[in-house]
């Protein structure tokens, strides 16, 4: 078995005594294998690794100055400027200025210009992301699980005047604290939702068996499926607030969708969860 690598731990609670553990970067060889991942025939290389975790890091703020993204990614202040001046001279990367630090520069569109977005079949999604940011003005997303994680695969960020964050995009989001985790959770198949315990147990960052996550999850999960949407927990990012449901196309559950927003904004969770809901109803009928 691999060994798990963990950088940057974090600790945080869910509901119950159990804990989970927030890393930047998460190697489980052993779980992807499990999944059908062709294992690869030599280790990789760091220092790749590293410059696209920088690049991931500036797509997420339209400035970034070296200490915030040395305090992001774990990269030594040293390495980590080599890489900044590399990709500059690359063209991918522009310095500001020594103490507004570093952005993007257009040239990084051509690094995604061969990628058309999500399948044909989330079309129906994208759209009813899109039409919920149009009518409620908060950010939408749409998620699909990953191994251990849900991912971020679409964002209306971009369309969004009250956006928070500059892009969530391929961003992992916990399974146990996050609203689309649990949403996920919630409407999966029962043999899934029994390999994603053991997963999760044998992952090694969550305290407790997987009958013990089950237990204290088995109430939180019952709540989604009656409410119909799940909500994120409330020690996770407590500035602002998600909710998500199901994304269920032709009876097959492909992904979730939820919207972000701050809480002191909004009158009512549940003017938000009721259209949000809804979308998700119209989305099952849609195939």
């Amino acid at each position: 078995m691999f060994p798990i690598k963990f950088h940057n731990m974090k600790f945080q609670s869910f509901p119950g005594n159990l804990m989970t553990v927030q890393t930047d970067t998460l190697w489980l060889d052993d779980i992807a294998e499990e999944s059908g991942a062709e294992k690869s025939s030599y280790g990789p290389i760091k220092s790749v690794e590293k410059t696209l975790l920088v690049l991931e890091e500036l797509n997420r703020y339209p400035v970034r100055r070296v200490s915030d993204i040395h305090e992001a990614t774990g990269i030594p202040m040293p390495t980590l400027v080599r890489i900044l001046e590399t990709l500059c001279g690359a063209g991918y990367v522009q310095k500001i200025s020594r103490w507004a630090g570093y952005c993007l520069t257009h040239k990084v569109l051509s690094l995604s210009s061969g990628f058309h977005g999500l399948p044909e079949i989330f079309r129906p999604a994208r759209e009813a992301a899109d039409e919920l940011t149009r009518k409620l003005k908060w950010p939408s997303a749409i998620c699909s699980f990953d191994v251990d994680a849900m991912v971020v695969r679409y964002s209306t960020i971009p369309a969004s005047p009250l956006s928070h964050k500059h892009s969530t995009i391929n961003r992992r989001l916990d399974l146990l604290t996050r609203a689309h985790g649990r949403a996920w959770l919630a409407f999966c198949e029962e043999a899934e939702l029994m390999r994603v315990w053991d997963m999760l147990d044998r992952s090694g960052r969550y305290a407790g068996t997987a009958d013990e996550i089950q237990n204290e999850m088995e109430p939180v999960l019952d709540e989604v499926r009656r409410r119909g949407y799940a909500v994120r927990d409330r020690q996770t990012e407590p500035e602002t607030q998600s909710i998500a449901a199901p994304i269920i196309l032709g009876g097959v559950l492909m992904g979730t969708l939820g919207m972000t927003f701050f809480p002191r904004a909004v009158r009512s969770l549940g003017e938000i969860g009721e259209q949000l809901q809804s979308a998700s109803e119209r989305l099952s009928m849609s195939i």
